[in-house]
Order: C-alpha cells, then structure tokens, then sequence
C-alpha cells in the first residue's frame, strides 16, 4: 500500500513536471561554423539541420550546407548543400521528404523559394514558389498537407500538385513565432505573446487555451514530444535578455509548467529543433555570440522502455470521455486479475473495479467532471499501468 501511495503522489507531482522522465545530454556539436537562424527537419530516425546566417560588425554571411544528424552514433554527415545561401527558412516534413523555403538572403531580403528533399537520392528539387517572400516563417505538416505562416497569414502546400492555397485562419502568425502539433492540431505562441492559439485543419476552427506562463518571446525554441508541448530560449520581451528558461504545455489538462530539470546550455535564441521519435534535439543560436553546440532532450531509455511496454499491454480510449471508458487487456494482463482504480488529483479514491474481460466497458457517468488517475494494478497489487483520464 505504501507503494501505491507513493507512485499517486508522484503522478500527481508529475502533472506539474517533478517526475519528469527526460534528461537533457550534449551531443554532438554541428559540424561547421557556429551560427544561428539556421533551418531544420527530421526524416524517418534522422535529423537535418543547415543553413543559417552569421553577422559581426561588417561580417554578414549566409550559408548552403546541409547535414543529417543520426542519434544512434550521434554522428554528422554532410549532404547536398541548399541550393541558395539562406536563413530563417521554415519547412516542414511530409512521408520521407523534407521540404523547405523562403528565408532570407545574405543582405536580408525576402526569398519565396521552395524546394523538396530527397535523403536517399540526396537531392534538392524546386518547387512552386511560397506566395509570400518571407523570412521567420513557421512551417508544420498535418495529414499529408504542409502549412506555411508567412507575413501573418497561412498557406497549405499540396505535394501531388504542387500548389498552394490561402487557408482562412483565426492565429496572429508573426514571424518567429513559436509552435508545435500534436494530435493534428497546431499549436501556436505568437511573437511577443502569451496567448495560445490553437488551430484545427480539419474544422477550420481557432480556439484560444491556457496562457503561456513565461515571459513573452520572440525567435524561440519550440517542439512537442509524447504528447506534450515545450517552448523554451528566445529573446525576453519584457527583460529584454536572451533567456534558458523552458516550459511545457498539457493538452489534456491544458496548463502549462516549467520544466523541473534546467536547461544546462548557455542561453540563446534563433534556435531550430527536429524531433525523432521521443527525442527532440536542437542547438546552434546567438546570444550575442554564434553558437555551434547540439542538446537533446532526450527520454530515459531505463524508464521509459518499461513504461511503454506496460503501456502496449493495455488500451484506453476514449480519453477524453463523457460517460463510458473502454479498456482493452492483453491476456497476460487479464491473467494477472487486474484491479482498475481511479483517484482524483488530491489523491482520494474514487472508482473501483475488477477487470475480469480481455475488453471491458467501464461506466463512470456518475463521476464529476475533470481529470482523474486512473491506475490498474495486479494481483500481486503491483502497478500495471497509469494514465491520466479527462471526463468531460
């Protein structure tokens, strides 16, 4: 019983980021010159990171190279160089082709080019033109359709086609912004706010959520993994300092937090991530300074192999619910004689139910609603798996 109280309170804890799983480790610094407003994208279990722009005094200078990071060997090679010097160029990824473009010049003009990768045939290929020349876009892909933000409005890109088309919008893009997709929706801090905008394809809906409780920025680090989204670095709008700061956002609870663990690099903005499964990694920068080091905020392999596999033996949906959870059991797990639990964030005991079917149907009308623990043990009162569970 001891245990089981302990693991509720460290759930509990976990919802405000304390019993975070990810650690923060330095790889690989890039390869070539340190530089920030660089551009990057991941294909498959690579990373793709180049570009980027340096300027000191009457030094300005852009750049082509282009190179693909492997977390595996946390090794750099070199591809094909971008077909113009560039920076702050936004692009997103669709199947296993990257796509990037706009940015701006050695002199800081606007481009509208648009091109598509290729990592097995290393080669870039011109696309139709962004409709815009824009640098400091955003880019993101839902669904097989890419989207570009350029100068405060949205355009979706079509691969079979190659076309691109206004899309009607309710989120103050500006560049620079900060964002991130999960569950094909995108997510967006605008520069300079604090207000969360999020955006639905699918519907054509904006909705507004929980405000953004650091200091509003510009030129941010941003990315979502295993469900949750992080925005970190950047310029303070209010301090008026390149900050280190990191937070994360639940969409579930719709709260946000800081991240327990502080970012150990120096702080920076103008900072380009990709993400490779339950890894993100991002770096290069200025704080004043050009910056060449590579940080991944990487999950706990220890932790979160035994967390996962716990995690397949069962399926729960829908999450969030309204009166009816559905619950799916491995047959090892059946034959364990589960005990299903729920227990409100104060920690008191709610529900309770034996699981005695492979597929159960466990009706929770009478609860009230908001967020709830659920947790099923064995019999053996071991912990099989826990979730957190929304009732609307």
């Amino acid at each position: 019983m001891k245990n089981l109280i302990t693991t509720i309170l460290c759930l509990l804890m976990s919802l405000s980021g304390f019993c975070d799983k990810f650690v923060w480790n330095s790889k690989s610094p890039y390869p070539s010159f340190a530089r920030h407003r660089c551009a990057a994208f991941s294909i498959g279990n690579k990373g793709y990171m180049g570009t980027g722009h340096i300027n000191s005094g009457t030094i300005s200078m852009a750049y082509t190279d282009w190179w693909e990071f492997d977390p595996s060997s946390n090794s750099w090679t070199q591809k094909a160089d971008y077909p113009q010097p560039r920076f702050a160029c936004a692009g997103f990824t669709i199947g296993n082709k990257g796509y990037l473009g706009g940015g701006n010049e050695q002199n800081f003009g606007n481009r509208d080019e648009f091109y598509e990768f290729n990592p097995i045939t290393n080669v870039w290929t011109p696309k139709a033109t962004l409709p815009i020349a824009n640098g400091g876009g955003f880019g993101f892909a839902i669904n097989g359709v890419g989207y570009m933000a350029l100068s405060g409005s949205l355009y979706s890109y079509n691969i079979t086609t190659d076309t691109w088309a206004f899309v009607p919008c309710g989120v103050p893009f500006q560049n620079y912004s900060s964002g991130f997709v999960i569950n094909n929706k995108v997510y967006v801090l605008p520069t300079y706010s604090q207000t969360l905008y999020v955006f639905d394809p699918a519907t054509g809906i904006t909705t507004t959520k929980a405000n953004f409780i650091g200091e509003a920025r510009y030129a941010a680090c941003s990315f979502a993994v295993r469900g949750q989204g992080y925005i970190g670095l950047g310029y303070g709008t209010s301090t008026g300092n390149v900050v280190k700061d990191f937070y994360f956002y639940d969409p579930i609870l719709d709260v946000w937090d800081t991240i327990p663990k502080t970012f150990p690099g120096v702080r920076r903005n103008y900072v380009p991530s990709f993400v490779i499964g339950d890894n993100a990694y991002f770096g290069t920068g200025s704080n004043g300074t050009n910056l060449g080091d590579i940080w991944g905020y990487e999950w706990k392999l220890s932790v979160g192999i035994l967390e996962q596999s716990q995690t397949n033996a069962i399926t729960l949906f829908p999450n969030p619910t309204q009166d009816i959870i559905h619950i799916i059991l491995s047959e090892e797990t059946l034959a364990s004689k589960p005990l299903l639990k729920l227990f409100q964030l104060d920690g008191q005991e709610v529900f309770s139910k034996s699981l005695t079917e492979k597929e159960a149907h466990i009706n929770i009308s009478e609860l009230a609603q908001g967020v709830y623990i659920s947790m099923i043990t064995d019999i053996k009162h071991a912990i099989v798996s826990t979730k957190k569970i929304v009732k609307n």
